[in-house]
């Protein structure tokens, strides 16, 4: 199946793009898709910090919060989209 990734702001810097298309087996979550992405140590740190989400990164599937749909345990299915932003601040 097919996912696609899409990356805002800073995120945007260190993957190299707005959008990727990632291939994934049936019944992976977004834990596998991060998995794959982290393939540098800075993308890694950009998405994980451990075995947990980054602090720093609000991230949404087909628009809905990550932490509504099970966190980084949410089943993918074929053609979901998933927003990844960094925290943003201001005043």
């Amino acid at each position: 199946m097919f996912v696609k990734v899409k990356f805002f702001a800073t995120t945007r810097h260190v993957f190299g793009t707005k959008e990727r298309e990632t291939a994934l087996a049936e019944g992976a979550t977004v834990r596998t898709l991060f998995g794959l992405l982290a393939d540098t140590p800075e993308r890694k740190a950009a998405l994980l910090a451990g075995s947990t989400l980054a602090p720093h990164l609000v991230v949404l599937l087909n628009g809905e919060t990550l932490s509504s749909r099970g966190g980084l345990e949410a089943e993918l299915r074929e053609g979901d989209v998933v927003a990844v932003f960094p925290m943003m601040g201001g005043g």
